[in-house]
């Protein structure tokens, strides 16, 4: 059964039917801010028309997105990737937006998401795959840990309009002011 999933890039014209389980898994996020995301993020090469070999050519983007689907059609996972340079690491596969739905209790979906990331990771010569998972994705968390991954760099979120400082900060400047 697991060979009845299979993933392959998303493109503009592919976009609209994989946004019921993004809905379903982020409910605030509207149809257009996804096309909008999709358009900007997942853009094809300028010089590739669509034929053979063209989704092939689509796995060599720098970024996009990737979709778990299964024999039928039906969308069962999905992330965004992007590949970039680190300091320490150098080529690196950046894995964001894991979405997942799993109707049987076999990680099926999952295996087809990480023998997409095994491809990019290739295909794009990357030395390190960094995925990041929701917090409270207890199942998604125990199939990364069990695959080899283990917890790295963490990452803090802020708005990027700062509010007003902390009134008492535990840190005191190294030059007084």
């Amino acid at each position: 059964m697991a060979s009845t999933y299979y993933a392959r890039p998303v493109t503009s014209h592919t976009a609209d039917m994989t946004f019921p389980l993004v809905q379903m898994l982020q409910a605030d996020l509207t149809l257009d801010r996804w096309r909008e995301f999709i358009s900007e993020f997942c853009t094809a090469k300028p010089d590739v028309t669509p034929g053979e070999g063209y989704e092939d050519i689509l796995w060599l983007r720098p970024r996009g997105v990737i979709v778990v689907a299964n024999e039928r059609g039906y969308i069962h996972g999905l992330f965004s990737y992007q590949v970039r340079d680190d300091m320490a690491d150098g080529r690196v596969l950046h894995v964001d937006h894991v979405m997942t739905v799993e109707i049987v209790s076999t990680a099926y979906v999952l295996d087809a998401m990480r023998e997409a990331i095994t491809r990019l990771s290739t295909d794009h010569h990357c030395a390190n795959v960094y995925v990041s998972l929701g917090e409270m994705d207890q199942h998604q968390r125990d199939y990364f840990g069990a695959a080899g991954f283990a917890p790295r760099k963490v990452r803090y979120c802020a708005p990027a309009t700062p509010s007003d400082p902390p009134k008492s900060s535990p840190f005191k400047p190294a030059i007084p002011v």
